[in-house]
C-alpha cells in the first residue's frame, strides 16, 4: 500500500471561522464559511491512485479536528431551531472521526471496517435528528449510542448466514450472551445454556441457536472442503432434490410404462372398451361413468364393471411385460 501525499492545510482554519455570538445574519454567514473551509480541508488532501478506499478516507479525516463541545452545542441549537443545514453538515463532518474510533472497537475477523464506518455514519446522522441540545448532554455522548446501535444492528443481522436479530430474545442474546457467561463464571457456575437462559429470562432453545452462530465461524459453501482439492463445501452437501441417478431411473421406468400403456391400448379392438380406456382410464380430463354410460346407451354401473375388468387385464399385462415390482396407484379399483 502506498502512502498518500498531502497538502498542508491549517487544521483549525474552519474553527476560526465559526460564529462567536454575532447577529443571526453574521452567524449564518460564519457557519456557512466554516463549512466551506471544512470541505476545502477534506478535498485538499491529495490521494494517489493506488491508495485503497479505507486509507484514503482515514487520511482525509486526519485533517478534520473535532470541535469543542460548546461549539457543537451551538451548532445543534442552530439546527434544531432554524433547521440550519450548514450547521448540521458541519456537526456531522467534524464527528466522523468519532465514528471511526467506535467502528474499530467492533472490527472482527473478516469484517469490513468500511462497512462498519458506513453504518456508524448512519447512526451519527440519526443522532443529529433526535438530539435535544437543551437536556444538558454533550452531542458526542448522545451520538455514540446511536453509532454503536447501528453498527451492532449491522453485525447482528447482516454478517451471519442466519439472521440473529429476528426476535426480541435473539437481540437480547446478541448483546448480552458474553456478559451473562462471564457473570455466571464469576459466581462459580458453568455457563450452560439452561443457566444462561434463566439468567437472561429467555428460552433455552434461543440460547442454543444464537450461541451456535456466535461461537463458531460461519461455513462458506464456496470454501474448499477440508481434505479435498478443487471441491467446495457446498458440493459435498447432500442435496434435497432428486439425484441425477434417481431421476434417470425414474424417467426410464416411466418411459417403459408409457410404452406398455400404448401397447395395451393398441390391442383393444372393442370400440366401447377403447373409449373407456382413452376417455376415462388414461385421460388427463377423464369422463365420468355417467357421461360414458350416456354415450353408449348403458348404465354407469355397466361402465364401471367394464372398467374394473380392464384394470385387471392391464395389471396382468403390465406384470407380464415389466414384472410384479411395478405398482401404479391408478390401477386400484375405483
Amino acid at each position: 500500500m502506498s502512502e498518500a501525499s498531502y497538502n498542508e492545510p491549517s487544521r483549525d482554519a474552519y474553527e476560526d471561522a465559526l460564529p462567536d455570538g454575532g447577529t443571526h445574519k453574521q452567524d449564518d454567514d460564519a457557519c456557512q464559511h466554516a463549512l466551506l473551509e471544512a470541505k476545502k480541508l477534506w478535498s485538499s488532501v491529495k490521494i494517489s491512485a493506488d491508495t485503497d478506499p479505507l486509507s484514503a478516507y482515514l487520511n482525509r479525516l486526519n485533517h478534520l479536528e473535532p470541535l469543542p463541545s460548546e461549539t457543537q452545542q451551538e451548532l445543534a441549537v442552530r439546527y434544531m431551531e432554524n433547521d440550519d443545514e450548514e450547521a448540521a453538515k458541519l456537526l456531522v463532518l467534524t464527528n466522523l472521526r468519532l465514528v471511526v474510533k467506535l467502528a474499530k472497537e467492533y472490527q472482527r475477523r473478516k469484517t469490513d471496517l468500511l462497512e462498519l464506518i458506513q453504518q456508524g455514519n448512519l447512526g451519527l446522522s440519526e443522532a443529529l435528528t433526535r438530539y435535544d441540545p437543551y437536556r444538558g448532554v454533550k452531542f458526542t455522548s448522545y451520538a455514540q449510542y446511536w453509532i454503536r446501535a447501528m453498527i451492532l444492528n449491522y453485525l447482528m443481522n447482516y454478517t451471519h448466514p442466519v439472521r440473529i436479530g429476528g426476535s426480541r430474545a435473539g437481540r437480547k442474546l446478541f448483546y448480552n450472551l458474553k456478559k451473562a457467561r462471564r457473570a455466571l463464571m464469576q459466581n462459580g457456575h458453568k455457563p450452560t445454556a439452561s443457566r444462561v437462559a434463566q439468567y437472561l429470562d429467555v428460552k433455552e432453545e434461543e440460547v442454543v441457536r444464537v450461541a451456535a452462530q456466535l461461537d463458531a465461524p460461519p461455513v462458506y459453501l464456496d470454501a474448499e472442503a477440508p481434505g479435498h482439492e478443487d471441491t467446495t463445501v457446498g458440493e459435498l452437501m447432500e442435496s434435497e432434490t432428486v439425484s441425477p441417478e434417481s431421476a434417470a431411473a425414474e424417467y426410464d421406468l416411466a418411459s417403459q410404462i408409457r410404452a406398455v400403456i400404448d401397447e395395451f391400448g393398441d390391442g383393444i379392438s372393442d370400440e366401447r372398451k377403447q373409449a373407456i380406456w382413452t376417455e376415462r382410464m388414461i385421460a388427463d380430463d377423464s369422463k365420468t361413468l355417467a357421461e360414458l354410460g350416456d354415450d353408449w346407451g348403458v348404465s354407469k354401473e355397466r361402465i364401471r364393471q367394464i372398467e374394473v375388468g380392464m384394470r385387471e387385464d392391464f395389471r396382468a399385462f403390465l406384470v407380464e411385460r415389466l414384472g410384479d415390482d411395478v405398482k401404479l396407484e391408478w390401477l386400484k379399483s375405483p
